[in-house]
């Protein structure tokens, strides 16, 4: 896609809907909006990932790969892709001509601050057109919009509910560390891409402040100004895998040799986690552990045991347990034991939502404080939702994202435009009608009242984009404390 003309980038039947608008359209307004939930237990999508699409698509890739181009290489690149896909005599590259000569997107987009807690059937994102000629634009860029930007809600929305059970058992058990360091993103090897992996970690980052996504950090600090390094945004951890276990133990058989080496010679001053389960899980925590107490304790730092196989709930309630057992601890204001700091407990394998929320409440239930264990969240967890017992993978159809021409101007005439098929009875697929305004009601839920012959300035959906330029601009930091607030 690197060198993809900028105007190729839809899919086929885009490039075609110029032509059929009808004569006389100068003006289209288009609603980006989260139709319908299917998870039962979270009706409302975290909205983000606007303002990165912006900066790196209308903006960046628009002018490195259509404005800075030559009408001539414009025109052939356009011409024998289409030529291919439909035939010459079935588009029109006149369009294509008239925007590179105007020399940047006549596009307005508004929409609502990226970290607001979107109720379903509320637009996003307003999408219209400011010069007459180009009304085609506002809905060509629905495909490289949509693309981009339903997955990053998606999982924004997932780090957002697992923010939601980590509060819940912080704020009950837990004094003094943020529920912000309970969970980290472990899922960059089970992405699609390395975008994707970027871009899920992105997203995660609004709820928590762990990623073993190394690109986040550049990513969020390019697009949103989040300055990582000053706000500990980003933080990793030092970790084993198992080839390294494996290498280590087949010199001489004993893994205690190797631990005592972690803990001695090459971390002393760094707290890491160590995989656990290469071999005998069971007796890594009774038999060695034991053995090499007298160094954890003397280790300037926290060794985390991490499991990576079996019952993720019953294995990681009975390591605290035993842990408490060989390292003691302390009970802190709230009655809650709290393991030693130089020892603790790491899951990143079926740290599934409500896997979380029993381990913790299993553990609540033994009087531990819920800092006693860490989780890694994995791409699975980031790609499907397990609700009561249900599947759910994430798609754009999980809050039922759809963006759709709603209000025109023809021949002067202003005109709704509207869907309803009479075949959804589910009405998933009734679209708003006309102009829509974006208000918050007196309980502060945001309401959306269509039907309007005028775009409202007396809205919620705010110009972010306007003629090829970024007009506003959030910090990744107000991004978190929208969703947040000051924590």
């Amino acid at each position: 896609m690197s060198n993809t003309m900028a105007l190729l980038l839809s899919d086929t039947y885009k490039q075609c809907h110029d032509r059929m608008y009808p004569t006389g359209l100068t003006k289209l307004v288009s609603y980006w909006v989260p139709r319908k939930s299917m998870l039962k237990t979270q009706n409302k999508m975290v909205f983000f990932g606007l303002q990165a699409f912006i900066k790196e698509y209308l903006i960046e890739y628009f002018n490195d790969n259509f404005f800075a181009l030559t009408k001539d290489e414009v025109l052939e690149l356009y011409t024998d892709s289409m030529d291919i896909q439909i035939g010459k005599e079935n588009y029109d590259w006149d369009k294509i001509i008239n925007l590179h000569s105007l020399g940047y997107l006549p596009l307005q987009i508004r929409a609502l601050p990226e970290g607001t807690l979107v109720p379903m059937g509320v637009p996003c994102i307003e999408i219209t057109n400011t010069h007459d000629g180009f009304a085609w634009l506002v809905q060509w860029i629905e495909c490289i919009l949509q693309v981009e930007l339903w997955k990053p809600c998606c999982h924004a929305t997932i780090g957002y509910m697992y923010r939601q059970i980590a509060d819940k058992w912080y704020e009950k058990t837990v004094e003094n560390i943020p529920s912000s360091m309970a969970c980290a993103d472990f899922g960059m090897r089970g992405m699609s891409c390395m975008d994707e992996a970027t871009r899920c970690s992105a997203s995660w980052l609004i709820s928590f402040d762990k990623t073993s996504t190394i690109p986040a950090i550049n990513y969020i600090d390019k697009y949103y100004s989040a300055d990582c390094k000053n706000n500990r945004l980003g933080i990793g951890a030092v970790s084993t895998e198992h080839s390294v276990m494996g290498a280590n133990y087949s010199i001489d058989g004993d893994e205690a040799t190797f631990v005592k080496r972690l803990l001695n010679e090459l971390y002393p001053n760094t707290s890491f986690s160590m995989v656990s389960d290469t071999y005998d899980y069971w007796n890594m925590v009774n038999n060695i552990l034991p053995q090499v107490k007298d160094d954890v304790m003397n280790h300037n730092g926290k060794l985390l045991i991490r499991p990576d196989s079996g019952d993720i709930v019953d294995i990681s309630v009975k390591t605290v347990e035993k842990l408490w057992e060989i390292f003691g601890g302390t009970v802190n204001s709230k009655g809650y034991k709290v393991l030693d700091p130089h020892i603790g407990i790491i899951y990143g394998d079926g740290c599934t939502l409500s896997n979380v929320d029993i381990i913790w409440s299993e553990l609540e239930i033994r009087g531990f404080a819920a800092n006693c264990i860490a989780y890694g969240v994995g791409a699975f967890c980031f790609s499907a939702i397990v609700e009561n017992g249900n599947l759910i993978v994430a798609t754009r159809d999980t809050f039922g994202i759809a963006m759709k021409a709603t209000y025109g101007v023809i021949n002067g005439k202003k005109l709704m435009i509207y869907k309803d098929p009479k075949t959804d009875t589910s009405k998933l697929k009734k679209s708003h009608k006309g102009c829509c305004r974006v208000y918050a009601g007196e309980n502060g839920e945001l309401i959306c009242r269509d039907e309007l012959l005028e775009m409202s300035d007396n809205t919620l959906l705010k110009a972010v984009f306007e003629n090829g330029e970024l007009v506003k601009e959030d910090t990744f930091l107000d991004i978190r404390e929208r969703l947040y607030g000051r924590r």
